[in-house]
């Protein structure tokens, strides 16, 4: 079976290396054949790559030890649901993971636009396959999972049990996708600058793979903090580790990409800043996966030391080499048709956005490369601590979330300042009401009550937004608001999806002011003792032992009253012990409600009947409506994804009836 995987992985690299060199000479012939050829390729390299994938996750259904990837990254009784996940657990499974997402979205593309889009796609195409290439040669140089070891053992190592996590089951292939995704608008620019054609339509055409981009890497993220917060025992899910670090930064700049094509769109103006922009964010997601697979830094996200990390340095040097010198041999097409026309207009928002956003990629990526830079340079260790970047990044953050309530309303091409007093006076005066009120009832903390104003400005900004359009509709409709309301989402999807999902941000960043609040404290318990914590009473009623699914838990149980000493739930945070583990790990207990939660660690235990525990608690205001987030994500770009420009439709279906009626 290893075998089968690793000579369709050759077959596979054989058809990208096809794929790749054949649309050149498919353009430079004018056969249109060999470009279907090679169009044809990627969509066998993917069933290839599926063959691979499904006999590495066949020998991990079936504990196949015989290969040292399974060995490695499973074991008899770890349970199935998390024997699969192991796929993209370890180093080697996920890489083969990226080059299955990656080659089914070069099937997609081929298959997508074969009509469409031909003055470019055969470039596309060969771009694609060009990364497929790139990433197979790793793969099957170094880095291979279907290996062979020569002696097979009765047993594996197991999953990482940090791993071992409902969360970790979406959360890799989230990002992966978001990754991934984003080599698609790349492919374009590369195509588009390469052909000359640098007009609006590749932003057009990729404009729902950088949505749906955007939003895998934004679930990823969202993702991966809810399994830190959950899994690491540390009461927070943000620390700036160089991991997440990694993700963030693309993300960063994506969002950029995503609010400057609609300057691009509407003024045909910003060109030369969107080729920039996604040449930046496909360069991010390289250096996120050097930093992961190098062993460069010391993370609990990160895999292990391996040689392919370098590789993805040289490989991030030719995209950027080849990028940016495509961009300065056309740069003079890319000059924008319009220009500024005043200070007070929606254009100048979403450009010092953008700036800020770029800005804050920097910061990110100063912080999280300086150390290894200097270490590299000079020889000595250097750490930069969440301090650093929580001083730089929350004050652009804090702008950037006020920007977002501005860009609501403020017209195209030029706002007069009436028109500005007449749309943010209701807001302000509602955002400082509620502001003070919040005031009388919690204790006043200057950046977590900025954030509470700028929340509410926002909110009623686009509720008012909403709401009159509603209205407008209703009444032409001669209906009520409600009709108005569905007819004004139908009207203008992008709009008014981008809508819900700033509420969705508004949601994360009131889960970020909530640990202003945050309360800690170490607790020791005696047998039957009830202690007060916050609104609530603890009482410690013993230690017992019990297994859940590979491990053994020993855990504190402890009784959660309320303020009337009503019991609330039993709690029972634990100390987990893996067989294939020398330390044990803690498995916290989570008490959620919907403004704030109890967050229990089981530190020791004392006395030769465990008649005293330390117990480590933390009570996390608004923390869960930063998971909140992600539904309203979800929603916001279902209703995004629904527009699709008439004029691109239109050209898209001329140009497949041309290339049908010449066919025939």
């Amino acid at each position: 079976m290893s075998d089968l995987g690793t000579i369709a992985l050759m077959i596979a690299l054989a058809a990208c290396l096809y794929g790749t060199v054949v649309p050149h000479l498919g353009v430079r012939t004018n056969n249109w054949n060999l470009i279907r050829s090679a169009q044809n390729a990627s969509i066998i390299s993917f069933f290839l790559i599926a063959v691979a994938s499904g006999v590495l996750i066949h020998a991990l259904v079936v504990s196949d030890f015989s290969i040292f990837y399974v060995w490695r990254n499973s074991s008899v009784d770890m349970p199935m649901f998390f024997k699969v996940t192991a796929f993209w657990g370890g180093l080697e499974g996920s890489l083969l993971f990226w080059i299955l997402v990656q080659s089914f979205f070069a099937m997609v593309v081929a298959f997508r636009y074969q009509y469409s889009n031909r003055e470019i796609i055969p470039y596309v195409i060969a771009t694609l396959n060009g990364i497929l290439c790139f990433l197979l040669v790793l793969l099957l140089g170094w880095s291979n999972p279907l290996d062979l070891q020569a002696t097979i053992p009765a047993e594996g190592r197991g999953l990482n049990p940090l791993l071992q996590h409902i969360a970790m089951v979406v959360h890799p292939p989230s990002l992966y996708l978001g990754f991934i995704g984003f080599s698609v608008p790349f492919a374009f620019a590369i195509a588009g600058m390469i052909r000359g054609k640098l007009d609006n339509e590749w932003v057009l055409t990729t404009r729902r793979w950088t949505l749906v981009s955007w939003y895998f890497l934004s679930m990823g993220l969202i993702l991966g903090g809810q399994w830190a917060y959950e899994e690491l025992g540390w009461g927070g899910f943000w620390a700036w580790d160089p991991v997440e670090n990694a993700a963030f930064m693309p993300w960063l700049t994506g969002t950029a990409f995503l609010h400057s094509v609609m300057i691009q769109e509407k003024r045909n103006m910003l060109k030369i800043w969107n080729v920039v922009l996604i040449i930046i964010t496909y360069g991010l997601t390289i250096i996120g996966t050097f930093l992961t697979r190098s062993g460069v830094v010391n993370s609990v996200h990160s895999f292990t030391q391996s040689e392919i990390g370098p590789a993805f340095l040289v490989f991030l040097a030719v995209v950027l080499v080849v990028g940016f010198a495509l961009l300065f041999r056309r740069i003079q097409m890319l000059e924008s048709e319009h220009k500024m026309e005043a200070v007070l207009c929606r254009e100048n928002a979403f450009l010092v956005q953008n700036v800020i956003f770029v800005g804050m990629a920097f910061t990110v990526l100063l912080g999280t490369t300086f150390p290894l830079l200097a270490e590299a340079i000079r020889g000595t260790k250097l750490s930069i601590q969440a301090p650093f970047f929580n001083t730089i990044m929350a004050p652009m953050g804090y702008v950037l979330f006020f920007l977002m309530g501005i860009g609501t309303v403020i017209a195209w091409r030029k706002s007069s300042k009436e028109s500005l007093r007449r749309n943010f006076q209701n807001p302000m005066i509602t955002a400082t009401v509620g502001t003070i009120i919040l005031a009388v009832f919690i204790p006043f903390h200057l950046e977590a009550f900025t954030i509470f104003w700028i929340a509410i400005f926002v909110t009623v900004t686009i509720l008012i937004e909403v709401g009159k359009a509603a209205h407008v509709k209703g009444k032409q409709l001669q209906a009520g608001p409600l009709v108005g309301l569905i007819h004004v989402f139908q009207r203008n999807q992008r709009r008014y999806g981008g809508l819900v999902i700033h509420l969705g941000v508004v949601l994360m960043f009131l889960g970020f002011a909530g640990t202003f609040f945050s309360e800690e404290r170490d607790l020791t318990l005696e047998r039957e003792e009830m202690i007060p914590l916050n609104a609530y009473y603890l009482k410690f009623t013993g230690v017992e032992e019990f297994q859940v699914r590979n491990a053994t838990h020993r855990a504190a149980v402890i009784e959660v009253y309320d303020q009337d000493k009503q019991l609330l739930e039993v709690m029972k945070p634990a100390k987990s012990f893996y067989p294939t583990q020398p330390q044990p790990l803690t498995e916290i207990a989570l008490r959620r409600e919907f403004l704030k939660d109890l967050y229990l660690i089981f530190s020791s235990e004392s006395g030769a009947d465990s008649e005293l525990v330390t117990i480590k608690t933390y009570v996390n205001p608004l923390v869960g409506w930063a998971w909140m987030a992600l539904p309203v994500f979800t929603l916001g770009i279902g209703i995004c994804l629904t527009y699709r420009p008439r004029s691109l439709t239109s050209r898209q279906e001329v140009l497949r009836q041309q290339y049908l009626a010449a066919e025939g």
